[in-house]
């Protein structure tokens, strides 16, 4: 079966997540820090905002993906996606810059997007 919005939604996550990981790793290799963030607060922001994005996104797009095979509406499924990508970019953007709306808003969309996905999908089963 195909899932042409939550292949766009994991090509753009897989793309974001290099541009969150790039800065990281480069920043590692000129400092020579291999673990921990050798006490810079705004390294450690980038590794926060790389970290959180790994921790969340991989189940979301899972359950976006499991919505949209399970026959859920295009409107829902794109709404999922696009909130999704909305909400990892306004949290990294408020995690890299210190500017704490961005990243609580970030965080409570994505929220919203595992418990809408989540709900969708328990409902599903029981139904």
């Amino acid at each position: 079966m195909e899932l042409p919005i939550t292949s766009l939604l994991a090509g753009a996550a897989a793309i974001f997540l290099v541009l969150l990981s790039l800065p990281v790793a480069l920043r590692r290799r000129a400092t020579k820090t291999s673990f921990g963030d050798g006490g810079d607060e705004a390294f450690n922001r980038k590794i926060r905002a790389q970290a959180n994005f790994i921790e969340y996104v991989p189940l979301a797009i899972i359950a976006i993906g499991l919505v949209e095979m399970g026959g859920g509406s295009q409107p829902v499924v794109c709404g999922l996606a696009a909130t999704l990508a909305a909400a990892r970019v306004l949290h990294a953007f408020g995690l890299w810059s210190g500017i704490l709306i961005g990243r609580a808003l970030g965080a409570m969309l994505t929220f919203g997007v595992l418990l809408v996905a989540g709900g969708l999908l328990v409902y599903a089963q029981l139904a």
